[in-house]
């Protein structure tokens, strides 16, 4: 009895001091299993690798730390961009394509009924290799805001879905390992219809890698159904309905920005987009749309549109990490 006993002691002590370990390692569990800070990036015309790299130099060289991530609109018929994704990662940051399915020439002819018919598969076979020999981590956000009507692409989800799959298909009988595809709705679809919601557009989970969302505070003085629209406000719906459908997939934000709107309101506009990106743990990116479209009717969305801006996101997105 003695023995059984000294045996019985033995096994508690080992116990508790198993026990012990195990309530170390999970009282230090949320420091490891932290989520990672959120990630943001900035678009930036391409117009021919020397001036691009200048532009986007001239444009990091403004922020108070380097992006994650950069990106550029390319159009169908063009050479892979090897040469742009050299500037990217010679900055730092990692390279986005937002590829459209049409030709800036000739804008007017639709592309989606050829991609289908296989007229474009030499295309994307062609870009796939070039993909897989650079072999550097590139994303390619495919037929971007096809719930629009404004994109030829735009307003056919069966035709946009297969020919998604089509191009998919075409890389992956490739082997490219390198290239994360990108599917990126607007944040409103237009017309708002149920045939025309995005999510009809979705060609499945072993197509996608990233989900992804467009949206915008157009402000008070754009058109008069616009107003001034909080960060939040602006995505929150889309947040808990990607987090519903697409659990498994990271969330970006592929393209966001706000206008000047009265001084300081930009400022604060940036600050409350940092405090409430915070609380939607699916999302991971945050591309902001460096660009003043005035010229083509539209706002400046710049981010150093004002100093107060300016600065309100150097002191948020782009603070310097120790």
């Amino acid at each position: 009895m003695k023995r059984i006993s000294e045996q019985k002691v033995a096994v508690l002590a080992l116990t508790s001091a198993l026990l012990a370990v195990a309530a170390g390692c999970s009282a230090a569990e949320p420091a490891t299993d932290a989520r990672q800070p959120l990630q943001w990036g900035v678009y930036q015309i391409y117009t021919g690798a020397e001036r691009f790299a200048q532009h986007l130099k001239n444009e990091v060289n403004r922020l108070a730390s380097k992006p994650n991530y950069v990106m550029f609109y390319r159009d169908l018929g063009r050479p892979f961009p090897t040469d742009g994704i050299d500037v990217i990662y010679n900055t730092g940051a990692t390279p986005i394509i937002s590829l459209e399915l049409w030709r800036w020439h000739d804008a007017k002819t639709e592309q989606l009924p050829r991609i289908l018919a296989g007229e474009w598969d030499e295309f994307f076979r062609t870009w796939a290799q070039h993909a897989k020999r650079d072999g550097r981590r590139v994303l390619l956000r495919f037929g971007f805001e096809f719930n629009g009507d404004w994109f030829s692409w735009g307003g056919k989800p069966e035709e946009f879905k297969t020919a998604w799959r089509r191009a998919r298909d075409i890389f992956d009988e490739v082997g490219v390992k390198n290239v994360e595809w990108v599917w990126s709705a607007n944040v409103t679809s237009h017309p708002t219809v149920p045939a025309n919601d995005m999510h009809n557009y979705y060609p499945g989970d072993k197509y996608v890698d990233w989900v992804a969302v467009d949206g915008y505070n157009w402000g008070d003085e754009y058109k008069d159904y616009h107003h001034w629209t909080s960060f939040e406000k602006v995505f929150s719906h889309v947040f808990d309905e990607f987090a519903k459908r697409y659990p498994r997939k990271p969330l970006m934000i592929a393209e966001c920005g706000s206008p000047e709107g009265t001084v300081g309101q930009k400022a604060q506009w940036v600050r409350d987009a940092h405090a409430a990106a915070q609380r939607h743990a699916q999302l991971k990116v945050i591309i902001w749309f460096n660009f003043d479209k005035r010229r083509e009717g539209e706002l400046n969305f710049r981010l150093d549109s004002s100093v107060d801006a300016l600065r309100a996101f150097n002191e948020t997105f782009a603070v310097k990490r120790e």
